[in-house]
This record gives structure tokens, C-alpha cells and sequence, in this order.
């Protein structure tokens, strides 16, 4: 019997070069990022990797206005993926990935995050339970966007949520960190929701849970910078 993960992870991993204050480093970002925080917050999760595609970015980093700039090539190479038994499966980035056709042989929990740029591939959303989209990138009135999906549409913001099933909602506020670097913010949130969810909390648990922990891995992050 093949092993059943707690989390499998596909879509867009990047190697990024970031500048912050001038200053120049090199990281792994997308999948790297939901992966570095899932491990932070419960190292006992069992995580397959799944890329889909690699490519690589230029980002500069505004710490003092909590912003972020980039720029970059998210398919320089693609491959079709390792479909694997698991819990929950997490896919980065929907409306930029080549050929999204093995979104409809996952069996589990599917949730997706989409990034700014096109949107395409809209017809996949009728597979996903959880939408992830930040407010920078919403292209359309939440309330239609939310007939798309099977589940949730997570609309996320410095200052909170919104979520909306088509039928329900709810919203969440948090505080507003000032002074940090957000690079990854979104991959971190998703990533947080995700293990909240795998301990059999509810939604608006999991909603406000992860917004505690995104700022405190942003924090971290940024007394490294």
C-alpha cells in the first residue's frame, strides 16, 4: 500500500533574488515558502513535493511600507506532476500553471493560491475547496468568484479576511504589523490555514489562528533581513 502524506504540494517552485535596503540574497520561493512554514509550525507533517514547473524571480523588498515589487518567469521548465495519496493537496500558483489537467485526479482536500498576472484557467475551480487570493489580486466581485469554487473563496488582507462559500460568509480582522518584510506572506497564510485545518479545527478558528501565526514567521523573518 503506497504511503498516504499529510500534505502534497504542487505548482510553481522559483529561486528568487531579493533586495532588501540594497542588500542582496537568494532564496527558494512559492512552494518553498509554504514548505518552510509548514515544517516551522509542525515539523511532524509529512509533506511530498510536488513541482509542476521552476522559474525564477527579481523582487525588492519595501520593509518601512510593508510592500513588495517583482518581477519573473515562473515557467522556465515544466513537467508533469507526481500525483500522490494525500490528506490535503495544495497547489501553487492555478492561473499561471501550463497544463492544470491533473487538478481533477486529486483525491483529498484541494485547495489552490493564484498569484497577480493572468487568469486563466478558471474552470479548474470547481475541484477546489479553498481559494486563497490576496486583495491585490482579486480580478472579479468575490460573490461571483465564490460560484466558481466548490468550497471557500479566502480573500486575505493585512488587516484580516473575508470568506464567502456563495451562500455564507464571515470576516476577520487582525492587526496591522508595520515594518516588516511580506515576501511570502501569502504563501505563509495558506500554509498556516492548511495545518490548522489538519488539526480538525473550524474554518473561522483556522481563519484567525492563521493570521496570529503569519505575522509571528513574519516577524521572525524580518530581524533576519
Amino acid at each position: 500500500m503506497s504511503h498516504t502524506f499529510d500534505i502534497a504540494l504542487y505548482g510553481h517552485i522559483t529561486l528568487d533574488r531579493i533586495f532588501t535596503n540594497f542588500k542582496e540574497t537568494t532564496d527558494i520561493g512559492a512552494m518553498g515558502n509554504v514548505w518552510d512554514a509548514l515544517v516551522r509550525l509542525d515539523p511532524s507533517l509529512s509533506i511530498s513535493l510536488n513541482p509542476t514547473a521552476f522559474g525564477e524571480a527579481l523582487i525588492l523588498i519595501d520593509q518601512e511600507k510593508c510592500t513588495r515589487y517583482g518581477k519573473g518567469d515562473l515557467n522556465l521548465k515544466t513537467i508533469k506532476p507526481n500525483i500522490q495519496n494525500s490528506k490535503w493537496h495544495h497547489i501553487l500558483y492555478l492561473n499561471q500553471l501550463e497544463n492544470p489537467k491533473f487538478i481533477s485526479k486529486l483525491k483529498g482536500t484541494i485547495s489552490v493560491d493564484v498569484c497577480r498576472g493572468k487568469m486563466a484557467n478558471l474552470e479548474y475551480l470547481k475541484y477546489v475547496d479553498y481559494l486563497f487570493i490576496s486583495d491585490e489580486d482579486l480580478f472579479m466581485d468575490i460573490t461571483e468568484l465564490s460560484t466558481k469554487v466548490r468550497g471557500w473563496v479566502i480573500l486575505h488582507t493585512p488587516s484580516g479576511s473575508h470568506c464567502y462559500d456563495g451562500k455564507k460568509s464571515f470576516r476577520t480582522s487582525t492587526e496591522i504589523i508595520k515594518k516588516l518584510n511580506v515576501l511570502g506572506a501569502g504563501d505563509i497564510f495558506a500554509a498556516s490555514f492548511i495545518s490548522n485545518m489538519l488539526s480538525e479545527t473550524s474554518i473561522k478558528n483556522a481563519i484567525s489562528n492563521a493570521h496570529k501565526q503569519t505575522s509571528l514567521l513574519l516577524k521572525n523573518k524580518s530581524k533576519l533581513s
